[in-house]
C-alpha cells in the first residue's frame, strides 16, 4: 500500500478518538493548548515535508508525525518549522503528558 500524508480531517478524527481515551483533566489541559491545525515544514532525511501542529505550550509544538504515526514534541525554528524532529510514536495522551511535565533546564 502506498503511503500518503494524513489529511486534516483524518487527523481531526484521530485526535477526537484519542481524546476520548484521555482523562477529563487531560482533555481540559489539551483544550488549553490546542490550536487550529497548522501545517509546518519538517526535514526528513534531507528532504522537507509537512506535518500538522496540533498544540503549543510555551515554545514547544506538539505535532503529528504521520510517517511514524505518532505525536511528537519539538521547539520551532524562527521560520516556524520543526527544529528537532522526533520519532517517539506517542499517543496524544503520552505527548500531552510530556508537553506539560516540567522539563530539565
Amino acid at each position: 500500500m502506498k503511503w500518503s500524508p494524513i489529511s486534516a480531517s483524518e487527523l481531526e478524527a484521530l485526535v477526537e478518538l484519542q481524546l476520548s481515551e484521555c482523562t477529563l483533566t487531560e482533555r481540559e489541559i489539551f483544550s488549553q493548548y490546542r490550536i487550529p491545525f497548522r501545517l509546518t515544514a519538517i526535514e526528513r532525511f534531507g528532504k522537507y515535508e509537512s506535518v500538522f501542529i496540533v498544540a503549543m505550550h510555551r515554545a514547544v509544538a506538539m505535532y503529528f508525525e504521520d510517517v511514524e504515526e505518532g505525536f511528537n514534541l519539538s521547539p520551532l525554528r524562527s521560520d516556524g518549522s520543526i527544529a528537532q524532529p522526533g520519532w517517539q510514536q506517542w499517543s496524544l495522551q503520552e505527548a500531552l503528558n510530556n508537553l506539560v511535565l516540567p522539563q530539565p533546564e
